[in-house]
């Protein structure tokens, strides 16, 4: 059995300005760093022998700050982890595209995976992405524990397929706040056993 820890990066600059971040980037705040050593020095009793990350530079620099506070040499990255490309909609305010592309929006409220962003990514191609991958992790490190750090979209679609939810199910996966701890139990034969899912207590000791 292979533990799995699965996290999303810390508070980006994006992040408080409500902007889309998907395959582009922005740097972590202070309370975004604060937040990854917060959740590093949660997770110091996991036995956490290997940190991944997406490819993206706001969860290596989370995947660094846990890295340093376990003492761990190196943080590995892979791509199957980054977050679903939003396409045109990256770098632009949530709130702006609201009042551009309203009709669009009644359907993203409803369920985003209707929603065909321009040129963005699919919600079934990121599912499989990082579904896969997080298949491959029990064959290649067999009874360690993991810590993964990834995005909230892929986050929330990773945990959905954990669940035994379907893509259409917004209802009963919750929302993962940055540094949120959801911790998967793997087994060769693909079994998943969820252990806990979006837990951010540790969060209460950042100060708004």
């Amino acid at each position: 059995m292979t533990r799995i820890i699965l996290t999303r990066h810390g508070e980006t600059l994006w992040n408080l300005e409500g902007r889309v971040q998907g395959a582009k980037d922005s740097p972590l705040t202070e309370r975004g760093i604060h937040q990854a050593r917060v959740l590093g020095q949660r997770l110091k009793s996991e036995g956490i022998s290997t940190i991944i990350s997406s490819d993206l530079s706001r969860a290596i620099a989370t995947a660094q700050e846990i890295r340093k506070i376990l003492e761990l040499p190196e943080v590995l990255i892979s791509s199957e982890l980054r977050e679903i490309s939003f396409g045109e909609w990256e770098g632009q305010a949530w709130r702006e595209l609201r009042q551009t592309d309203p009709e669009r929006f009644v359907l993203w409220d409803q369920g985003p995976h209707q929603v065909k962003i321009p040129g963005g990514e699919s919600m079934s191609s990121v599912t499989e992405r990082s579904w896969n991958f997080l298949l491959s992790l029990p064959v290649k490190y067999p009874g360690q524990t993991l810590c993964l750090v990834t995005h909230g979209m892929t986050l929330q679609l990773l945990i959905k397929k954990a669940l035994g939810l379907s893509l259409e199910d917004w209802t009963n996966v919750p929302w993962q706040y940055n540094t949120a701890v959801n911790i998967l139990d793997l087994s060769n034969d693909g079994k998943v056993n969820p252990i806990l899912i979006a837990d951010h207590r540790h969060l209460e000791i950042v100060k708004n």
